[in-house]
This record gives structure tokens, C-alpha cells and sequence, in this order.
């Protein structure tokens, strides 16, 4: 699932981040190396999700990152650039971060995230305890700061209209329907080279 990711994103991104738990020992952290991915963990001493983020912006050397979950694999290539358009709305000089929100749900582990002003937002939010990347969103929400638009139901139908981007696998019944898509859209197995 990770190669599918990996190489869905080399189309779309110019460096890829792979963020993993300290001490991690399955074989992620080498599959990340594989796909030449630059593998870093979470930002210690904290660990989840937002501490993932925090390490991957800090890690990444660019002013806007696509983060994605690794167990999200159907991510659109064409979703991803119509976020980062929406990014850069206002210029590239006053970014906002773009994070869907589908039925009322916030999708922050599949969103685009302007380095400088959220940065020092979630080392802050890391600081006080936090560890929910939702809750660090609706208080930025509230707050107008850092800056954040919100990608609608309407815009995320224009790019992804099966909406599958947002599918991710967290279950065995996830897995099941993920198998669905994957026979319905008749995708390939990777590419491999024999020589």
C-alpha cells in the first residue's frame, strides 16, 4: 500500500516524507528507504498523528506539503494538485493550509500544509498537550490563525467524483472495500522491471 502511495505522489510532489513511530521495527521505515522516501520520526518526546505532521513539516524542505496517511490508497494525483492551487489562492506569499471536510468531517491526514505558519502552530499545540491534528484544526478554525480553507464536499466531487481519495484502511472491512474499488477501477499491479 505504501509503494501504491509513494508512487501516486512522485507524479505530483517534489520530495517525499516518510514519517514513522520511534523505535518502530516492522519493515516500514526500510520500505520508506526502498521507495527513496526520506524517513524521519514522530517529533519526540510526543507521539500520533499530530506529532507525525509537526516531524513531517519539519523535516520537509519545501513551503507547501501534501500530508497523506499511508493507508490511503487511492489518493488522486489531480486532487492533490487542485489543493495545492488552492493553497497558493491569495499568492505564494500568504499561503493557508486546505483540509477537507466531507459530511462534516475534517480530513487532516490528507491535506496541504504551508510550512512557515503552521510549524511553529503545531509545535505549540504539541507543547500544551494536544494530540489530536482535528482538534488542532478546529481551534485554528476559530482562531483564523494559521490560515485554512476548508475543502468542500463541491470541490472535492470536481476532482475525485467516486470520492476514493479519502478512503482509508483502518479495518478489515475497510481492507474488503478497498479490494472493491481496486477490481472496479481495474487496477494494475505495480509496474516491475525484469531487467
Amino acid at each position: 500500500m505504501l509503494a501504491r502511495v509513494a508512487d501516486t505522489l512522485k507524479q505530483v510532489c517534489t520530495e517525499l516524507v516518510l514519517v514513522v513511530r520511534p523505535g518502530q521495527d516492522d519493515d516500514i521505515p526500510d520500505l520508506g528507504i526502498a521507495l527513496n522516501m526520506h524517513v524521519v520520526t514522530d517529533t519526540e518526546p510526543h507521539e500520533g498523528p499530530l506529532a507525525a505532521i509537526h516531524a513531517g513539516l519539519t523535516a520537509s524542505t519545501t513551503p507547501l506539503s501534501f500530508v497523506i496517511a499511508g493507508d490511503h490508497p487511492f489518493v488522486s494525483p489531480s486532487l492533490v494538485q487542485a489543493m495545492a492551487a488552492a493553497a497558493l489562492t491569495d499568492g505564494p506569499e500568504s499561503p493557508t493550509a486546505v483540509i477537507p471536510r466531507t459530511n462534516g468531517v475534517l480530513h487532516p491526514l490528507h491535506a496541504v500544509y504551508p510550512r512557515a505558519a503552521w510549524l511553529p502552530f503545531l509545535a505549540h499545540a504539541l507543547s500544551e498537550g494536544e494530540t489530536s491534528p482535528r482538534r488542532a484544526i478546529e481551534r485554528a478554525a476559530a482562531a483564523d490563525y494559521p490560515p485554512l480553507t476548508l475543502f468542500t464536499d463541491e470541490e472535492l466531487e470536481r476532482t475525485d467524483p467516486r470520492r476514493i481519495s479519502l478512503v482509508d484502511i483502518d479495518t478489515a472491512e475497510d481492507l474488503n472495500l478497498a479490494r472493491k474499488i481496486s477490481k472496479a477501477k481495474k487496477f494494475s499491479p505495480r509496474h516491475q522491471s525484469m531487467g
